[in-house]
């Protein structure tokens, strides 16, 4: 097990787990730290989450930890995220004013996961408007197709959302990538003892309305929050607005979404119909499976196809944002970080 502070003879590197040279930290939240580290087994680039050491919920925390590496190490799809490692390690000091936060001997558990260089979903979403539907479609069906590999091992992912999805920085291909199982359930399984009764976990902007009951929820949950991802990236509004995220999230327990062509007069009635049948209060209204919902949006774009296909490479790092038209636009000219704040837990990215 690796030292506080290992060091390479005459270059002073820190490493986790004797293994991943710490390159930078990258990102950090209420329970972990993201570090951009080097695998020295291999030379790879990967991102290393570790728990933020010791503190009250450290017990809990761990669990969720030992549960998100073994829930995503059995998953293995082109749109999800993939888990390389999981140990215990010392880890380098989080420069936090909490007293528990930097004790360095206690070991921690820590993740090791491919590194996507790339922005986060949310952050295109920030800036750009009106988003391409071609660019919907595709992200729709990459991430049916993530979930579609989870829920057939029974796993639900529980906190889609999209910070949770990162993009590669490839002007090739709009490719997308789930992340985070860190409160992924396994249906049946030994791990779901570990949510409390009762207890909301996820975010709030896109809990299903079973999650705000404290339900633990199925995979329709997880289409539920896919479809008010999907709402936003259209429309650039979350479709349940209010003063704060839980009473957002209460009022879908009571009304409907507006429609899409509240705010885009461009989207496709097909389109539209798709999604607000996602939103559907109660689940078994929902589509059946990612399958199904994947289905729909492919019928809806065989009904109404759309013309524009949107600027490639806007979504890049350092792309330069254009609407359909071709007329540059943004909602935030503040430049992403460069890299992508890549796995990070929610919370301020270190640097920025």
């Amino acid at each position: 097990m690796s030292t506080p502070h290992a060091m390479e003879q005459g270059t002073g590197a820190i490493y986790i787990a004797d293994r991943y040279r710490v390159v930078a930290r990258v990102g950090y939240g209420g329970t972990a730290i993201v570090y951009r580290c080097v695998d020295e087994h291999d030379g790879r680039i990967v991102a290393v989450k570790a728990l933020r050491t010791n503190g009250p919920l450290l017990q809990e925390a761990a669990a969720r930890f030992r549960r998100e590496a073994h829930l995503a190490a059995q998953l293995s799809h082109r749109h999800i995220v993939r888990v390389m490692d999981f140990g215990y390690s010392r880890v380098p000091a989080a420069n936090s004013p909490s007293p528990w936060a930097n004790d360095l001997d206690q070991a921690v558990p820590f993740v090791a996961m491919e590194y996507i260089f790339g922005p986060s979903l949310k952050d295109v979403v920030r800036r750009i408007y009106p988003m391409p539907l071609k660019w919907v479609y595709d992200l729709g069906y990459q991430l049916c197709g993530a979930l579609e590999a989870a829920h057939a091992l029974d796993v639900v992912h529980r906190d889609v959302k999209p910070q949770n999805v990162m993009l590669v920085d490839s002007e090739v291909e709009l490719i997308a990538k789930l992340t985070d199982f860190g409160i992924a359930r396994q249906v049946g399984g030994d791990f779901t003892t570990l949510t409390i009764a009762g207890q909301v976990l996820g975010t709030p902007d896109y809990l299903a309305p079973e999650q705000v009951m404290g339900e633990p929820g199925g995979p329709s949950c997880d289409l539920y929050s896919l479809g008010i991802v999907l709402y936003e990236l259209i429309t650039g509004h979350l479709p349940f607005e209010a003063d704060s995220p839980l009473a957002a999230a209460s009022r879908r327990m009571v009304a409907d979404p507006p429609p899409l062509s509240t705010y885009r007069l461009d989207v496709p009635r097909s389109l539209e119909d798709v999604i607000l049948v996602t939103l559907s209060r109660e689940p078994g209204q929902r589509p059946r499976s990612a399958q199904e919902l994947s289905t729909a949006l492919s019928w809806s774009e065989q009904r109404d196809p759309v013309s524009a296909q949107g600027p490639r490479g806007a979504w890049l790092v350092n792309g330069v944002p254009t609407g359909p038209g071709g007329a540059a636009r943004r909602r935030n000219t503040s430049p992403v970080a460069p890299i992508g704040d890549s796995n990070r837990e929610d919370g301020p990215p270190a640097g920025q």
